[in-house]
C-alpha cells in the first residue's frame, strides 16, 4: 500500500524533540512523511527534516492542526494525492511506538471494506466545551491519527469538507469543528470507519480510554502510541474521570517494560510545561521508612550532593512549629534521602513534604504566588500556578549538577530565592520531589477519606464556607 503521512508538527522552542523524530523516523518506513510545522525550526531541526521527509514546510502559528492540515493538502494537491492508496493525518501529541508498527498495519490492510480508520476513538459524552452548540459530542476517531483510503481521498466529499472547514481559532475550536465532526461526517455520508484499538469493552467506564488507562491500551490492546499530555494535563481535570494514577502506571510501564526511552521525553516536556502540572500526574513524592539519626553524616559531596539549610518565610507559630518538625527530619532521614538520588537519575532536588497542617498548605501557595512575578525572568522555563514539589520546610537536598552553574550554587538568601532550586533544576533536565514518612503517608490517607466524607455531606460543606467567609472577615 502506498502511503503519505502528513505530520503536524508544534513546538514553541521551535524544537522537533526526541519524541517527535522518533514518531517520524517509525511512521517513515511504512509511508512518505510530509512534515509541516506551525512555527519556524531551529536550523539544525529544518535540517534534519529535510533529510528524512517527503517535505519540510514551516507555517504561521494559525488555525491549529486544522490550519497546517489545510495548507499540506492545497500544496499536495488533488493529482498528486491521487497516487496515494493511504493518507494519514497525523499530530505530535502522539509519542511512540513502544512497539512495531507492522502488526497495526497488516491489520488494518486486510480491511479493505473501511473508507478511513483511526488508531484510537473517544466515546459520546455531553460537554459544553467540546461540544459546540448542542452540547453533545459523538462517538468519534480521535484526531491524533487518522487515515483516510482512496474512496475517500479521491471524493468530492473529501475535499469539499476541507475547503469549507473554518480555522479554529483555540483547541475547543478545533475540537468541536473537526475532531468530533470528521468521523460523523463521512460516515453520515455512507464512508465505513473502525479504529484499530478496541475498546469496545470499556465504553461504559472510560469516555477517553488513551486517557485514562494508557497502560491497558499498549500492555495489553497492541496500541503503539500514547499521549504526550497523558504526563501534563491539569489533575483536577483527571481527577473527574480517573482516580489520578494513569500517567505514572503509563510512565512505569514504558520504562520498565519497553524500549522506549520516556526519560527523554520527560526531559523535553521538562522545558516546555510548568513544573507543577508534571509533578501532579507522575506523583513526584517518595515515602521513606521510619529514619533514626545517623552517627555519622553521610559523604554528600562524594555523591555529587549538597544540603542546603534555607531560609523559612514568615508564618503563624502554628505553621512554623510544624515546619520546623518537618526540617528537624534532615539528620534522620538524610541516609535515604541521599539514596533517592542514585536511585533516580533525573532526580534533582528532594526536600520533606509541606505538614499536612492546612495553614501551611495556604502558606506556601501564598509565598509562591508572591515570588512568581520576580521568578519570570530568572529562569527559561514556564512557570505554573501552583508551587513545585520542592523545597519545603528549610531545607533541600540537591544534585549540584541540577542546580549549580559551573561550581557556583544559586545565591539564596531570602525564602523566595529558594524557589531557584527546582526551577534551575527544571531548566537542567532535572525533576523535583518531596518526601514524606510512611507515619505521614498513612495519616495523609486518612485525611483524604475524611475530605471525601465531609464533601460529600451538605452540612459539612456549609459549616466549612462559613468558617472561610468568618475568617476571611477577620484578615
Amino acid at each position: 500500500m502506498k502511503r503519505l503521512i502528513v505530520y503536524f508538527h508544534y513546538d514553541p522552542l521551535g524544537q522537533i524533540d526526541t519524541a517527535c523524530r522518533l514518531v517520524v523516523e517509525a511512521m517513515a518506513r511504512y509511508g512518505e512523511v510530509f512534515f509541516i510545522s506551525n512555527g519556524t525550526l531551529r536550523p539544525a531541526d529544518r535540517a534534519w527534516a529535510a533529510a528524512v521527509t517527503l517535505a519540510c514546510r514551516e507555517r504561521e502559528n494559525t488555525g491549529l492542526d486544522v490550519g497546517a492540515y489545510k495548507e499540506a493538502l492545497a500544496e499536495i494537491g488533488r493529482e498528486r494525492l491521487a497516487n496515494y492508496d493511504e493518507l494519514v493525518l497525523m499530530n505530535f501529541t502522539l509519542a511512540g511506538p513502544v512497539c512495531s508498527l507492522a502488526p497495526m498495519f497488516t491489520a488494518m490492510e486486510a480491511r479493505p471494506e473501511l473508507a478511513f480508520w483511526g488508531l484510537t476513538r473517544h466515546y459520546a459524552m455531553k460537554s459544553r466545551r467540546f461540544g459546540g452548540r448542542s452540547g453533545e459530542v459523538p462517538e468519534h476517531l480521535q484526531s491524533h491519527f487518522l487515515a483516510v483510503r482512496a474512496p475517500l481521498l479521491g471524493s468530492d466529499d473529501f475535499w469539499r469538507y476541507w475547503q469549507e472547514m473554518p480555522l479554529p481559532k483555540s483547541y475547543e475550536e478545533s475540537i468541536a469543528n473537526h475532531e468530533t465532526r470528521f468521523t460523523t461526517h463521512f460516515a453520515n455520508l455512507g464512508y465505513r470507519w473502525d479504529s484499530y484499538v478496541n475498546t469496545q469493552d470499556l465504553k461504559e467506564t472510560f469516555v477517553n480510554p488513551i486517557m485514562a488507562c494508557p497502560w491497558e491500551l499498549l500492555a495489553n490492546r497492541g496500541c503503539p502510541f500514547f499521549k504526550r499530555r497523558s504526563f501534563f494535563t491539569p489533575c483536577a481535570d483527571e481527577l473527574r474521570r480517573t482516580d489520578g494514577t494513569a500517567a505514572r502506571a503509563l510512565y512505569d510501564y514504558v520504562k520498565q517494560a519497553t524500549n522506549y526511552p520516556v526519560d527523554l521525553l520527560l526531559a523535553a516536556l521538562l522545558q516546555r510545561q510548568p513544573l507543577d502540572a508534571l509533578a501532579g500526574e507522575l506523583h513526584w513524592q517518595y515515602v521513606l521508612s521510619e529514619a533514626v539519626p545517623a552517627e555519622t553524616p553521610p559523604e554528600l559531596q562524594a555523591q555529587g550532593l549538597a544540603l542546603l539549610h534555607l531560609p523559612m518565610p514568615e508564618s503563624d507559630p502554628v505553621t512554623a512549629w510544624y515546619n520546623r518538625e518537618a526540617a528537624r527530619m534532615a539528620d534522620e532521614a538524610i541516609f535515604q534521602a541521599a539514596a533517592l538520588f542514585a536511585r533516580e537519575p533525573m532526580l534533582g532536588v528532594v526536600s520533606p513534604a509541606v505538614p499536612l497542617w492546612p495553614a501551611a498548605q495556604l502558606s506556601r501557595n501564598a509565598d509562591w504566588q508572591a515570588a512568581r512575578p520576580a521568578l519570570q525572568g530568572r529562569v527559561r522555563v514556564p512557570l505554573g500556578q501552583n508551587p513545585p514539589p520542592a523545597p519545603a520546610c528549610g531545607w533541600a537536598l540537591v544534585r549540584l549538577a541540577a542546580v549549580a552553574d559551573g561550581d557556583t550554587l544559586p545565591a539564596i538568601t531570602t525564602p523566595a530565592d529558594a524557589w531557584l532550586l527546582p526551577l534551575k533544576a527544571q531548566q537542567n533536565g532535572f525533576i523535583s520531589a518531596s518526601f514524606t514518612t510512611a507515619a505521614g503517608a498513612a495519616a495523609a490517607a486518612d485525611q483524604l477519606a475524611l475530605y471525601y466524607r465531609q464533601a460529600a455531606d451538605p452540612g459539612a460543606v456549609a459549616k466549612q464556607l462559613g468558617r472561610l467567609v468568618k475568617h476571611k472577615f477577620k484578615q
